[in-house]
Formats: C-alpha cells, sequence, structure tokens
C-alpha cells in the first residue's frame, strides 16, 4: 500500500516511504551545479482578513452607534488592526484608544503599534455594554461601534451593521 506523500518544503533532500520492512533509502535531489544558486520558495503571507465594518458617514451620532463590525473570530490581537486601519482611514478619524468588553475577546493586548509606528492603548473592561467597542480618536466625541460575534451568519450579519451605520440618528439631519 502505498502511504501519502508529505508537503514538500524547499529541503534538498527527502525520505521516501519506509520499505515493506521497515527501512528507508535516503534519496538526494539534483546536486546545484557550480557557482549556482538556489532560492527558497516564495511565501505568499496571508495576512489579516480584510475588516467588515459599515460607518455612519458622519462618525459623530451622540447616543447612537456610529457603525457596526463584524471580527472574523474573538482573538483582538488580530482582529483590531484591521478595525484601527478602518477607522484611520476615515476623513478626520485618527485612533488613539480602544475600550472593549473583556468577556467578548481572546489574546487581548495592552498595546498596538500600527504600521506607521502609532501605539493604540487597548483598554478592556466589563461594565460597557457588551458587543460594542469605544474608540477614542483625536479632537473628536468617541465612536461607538457595535460588534456583531464573529459566529453570527452573513445575513444577520449585513443587516445589524447596515442598521447600526444608518439606523435612527444616522446622518447630519438627525
Amino acid at each position: 500500500m502505498r502511504q501519502p506523500e508529505a508537503p514538500h518544503h524547499g529541503t534538498t533532500s527527502t525520505l521516501p516511504p519506509p520499505s515493506a520492512n521497515g527501512s528507508a533509502s535516503r534519496t538526494r535531489a539534483a546536486p546545484i551545479p557550480p557557482g549556482g544558486t538556489v532560492s527558497a520558495p516564495s511565501a505568499i503571507v496571508a495576512g489579516p482578513p480584510a475588516p467588515r465594518v459599515s460607518f455612519d458617514p458622519a462618525l459623530n451620532r451622540p447616543g447612537a452607534a456610529d457603525g457596526g463590525w463584524w471580527p472574523h473570530s474573538r482573538n483582538a490581537l488580530t482582529e483590531l488592526p484591521g478595525l484601527i486601519a478602518a477607522l484611520d482611514s476615515q476623513p478626520g478619524a485618527r485612533v488613539q484608544r480602544l475600550s472593549i468588553h473583556r468577556d467578548d475577546w481572546d489574546e487581548i493586548p495592552h498595546r498596538l503599534t500600527t504600521d506607521a509606528g502609532q501605539v493604540i492603548r487597548v483598554d478592556w473592561f466589563t461594565t460597557i455594554p457588551r458587543h460594542t467597542v469605544s474608540v477614542t480618536t483625536a479632537g473628536r466625541e468617541p465612536i461607538t461601534l457595535l460588534v456583531v460575534p464573529p459566529g453570527a451568519s452573513e445575513g444577520a450579519a449585513q443587516t445589524a451593521m447596515n442598521m447600526a451605520a444608518t439606523g435612527p440618528g444616522a446622518g447630519p439631519g438627525r
């Protein structure tokens, strides 16, 4: 019976599956010619998935959520950087601090550093409403986002994010 082959990771020698008597003979890949070079296989950097967010254009609705966010997991360490980048891309928003509910997240960092070198403080509490994140930005009122649980169905998540971004209090006419 033939054994499945192990994945190839750019090594120069391989071991075949053991023979019927349990021994294995060593084989080598073709030798590198003198003066030749070998480059490692190119790695595809996956990076975190794009954040799923929906914002009210004004990002300032007292008494209402300013938008919704549907993270891919409960891991704050991997999810929060995408949210910070999405918020920082909004006109006039520069994130300084995030406040989250402790029970909604795993792997909560104390601080995160953006690609631009800015340090963002992350605070967690049990006294703020669950399934929300409060965002402190430079020169603005705090931004409040509804956090849709990662396991929500796509239809329910999209509806919740749209309602958070466009529900009562949305827009300049409030």
